[in-house]
């Protein structure tokens, strides 16, 4: 059996996550200092975060479960709010560099 293939067996037989992972906590704490900054939420969901969030509250115990289940509710909050920013008449123009005040 070749590396490649008994990896993809050990992420088959573990939802991805591998020893090393730190396991169902370390995700849930990645998922929390992630909701601390726009950018590293997109960064975190962008990467899989929201399977691998999902995952590990299922193997979580009651504790890291409950904080995963909060922290998942905080990320649909802040993907709902950033949807509703966009729609059309809402929200502000965003665009790169500064704006200085014009009064």
């Amino acid at each position: 059996m070749t590396d490649d293939v008994r990896a993809a067996l050990r992420a088959l037989a573990t939802d991805g996550c591998v020893d090393g992972d730190g396991g169902p906590a370390a995700v849930v704490d990645e998922a929390e200092t992630a909701c601390g900054d726009a950018r590293d939420a997109a960064a975190f969901l962008v990467d899989g975060g929201l399977d691998r969030l999902r995952a590990a509250v299922d193997r979580a115990d009651s504790e890291t479960a409950r904080r995963g289940r909060r922290t998942l509710d905080d990320l649909r909050r802040f993907r709902l709010a950033v949807a509703d920013h966009f729609r059309s008449g809402r929200g502000t123009v965003l665009s790169p560099g500064e704006k200085r005040s014009e009064r």
